[in-house]
Order: C-alpha cells, then sequence, then structure tokens
C-alpha cells in the first residue's frame, strides 16, 4: 500500500505546478509579443537612422576615433603602480610627464580615482617608451637643477672676507 503521505505531497506538487502554468502562460504571451514589438522598433530606428545620417567616410571619421581608442585602454590603480616601477620613475617624475599634480598619481595608484581619456592615451604611449626617449623626455618636462658649487663658492667668499 502506497505511503499517504508521499501520495498527497504528489498531487499537491502536481495542483501547484498546474496553477503555477496557469498563472505563467498568459505572461509568457505578453513577454513574446512585447518582444517582438521592441524587435521591429529596432529596426525602424536603425533605418531611421541610416536615412537621417548616412555614413561617414573613414578619413573624415578622424576625430571621432580618438575617444574610441581611449576606451580601450585598460588601466587600473595597480597597473598605474606597476607601469611606473617599471619605467623606475617617482610619482613626481610620472606626475610630470603627464602634466598633472603629485597627488593625482598617488591617487590614481590607491585608486581613488582614475584617468581621464587624455592621460589615459599618455600612460599607454609610457608602456612602449624606451628607456633613454623616456630620459629625454624627463630631461624636456623637469630640468636638472643648478648645481650647488656656485652657491658654496659665494659662500666661500663670503666667509673669506
Amino acid at each position: 500500500m502506497p505511503d499517504v503521505k508521499s501520495v498527497l505531497s504528489e498531487e499537491i506538487r502536481r495542483l501547484a505546478r498546474k496553477e503555477v502554468k496557469a498563472a505563467v502562460a498568459p505572461l509568457q504571451e505578453n513577454i513574446t509579443a512585447l518582444k517582438k514589438i521592441v524587435a521591429e522598433q529596432r529596426r525602424q530606428l536603425t533605418a531611421l537612422q541610416k536615412v537621417i545620417t548616412p555614413p561617414q567616410p573613414p578619413a573624415e571619421n578622424g576625430t571621432a576615433e580618438q575617444p574610441a581608442e581611449a576606451k580601450k585602454i585598460r588601466l587600473n590603480a595597480a597597473g598605474i603602480a606597476r607601469l611606473r616601477r617599471k619605467l623606475k620613475l617617482t610619482q613626481g617624475e610620472l606626475s610630470a610627464l603627464l602634466d598633472v599634480s603629485l597627488s593625482t598619481i598617488s591617487h590614481w595608484e590607491l585608486g581613488h580615482c582614475t584617468p581621464r581619456a587624455e592621460q589615459k592615451r599618455k600612460l599607454a604611449e609610457l608602456r612602449h617608451v624606451g628607456k633613454r626617449r623616456l630620459a629625454a623626455m624627463l630631461a624636456e618636462k623637469c630640468p636638472a637643477p643648478e648645481t650647488a658649487a656656485p652657491e658654496t663658492d659665494a659662500a666661500a667668499e663670503d666667509s673669506a672676507e
């Protein structure tokens, strides 16, 4: 003889599935109809966009390509710090190369903020810069301070008098 408990639980499950199916079926039909409407509207929108704005030749589209390139550059806080260490730069030297403040570099490396598109582009360019070119760029951006010898000579002359 079958167990009454299992028979009852199976019957309850069957009835519950039947009621859920009855409640969900109209909703599924509505969803299907709405998806068809959205697909049709999407087709109409693309057709209208083609009529309104014809595609531009690639030569004229040169200015619009830069923002797309900036989006492709992937940088995170650890990556910026790793790049700086790889190039053996201090935060101050990197800030001079990128024309930003020292605290900005610190905030980037800590993950408090992210670089703007122009700085991302410059950071990406630094990935492929050699040591000599990097040294030349540093010399150009932050010239070496005056040597201390003239000051000490002047101090020596003052003390001699």
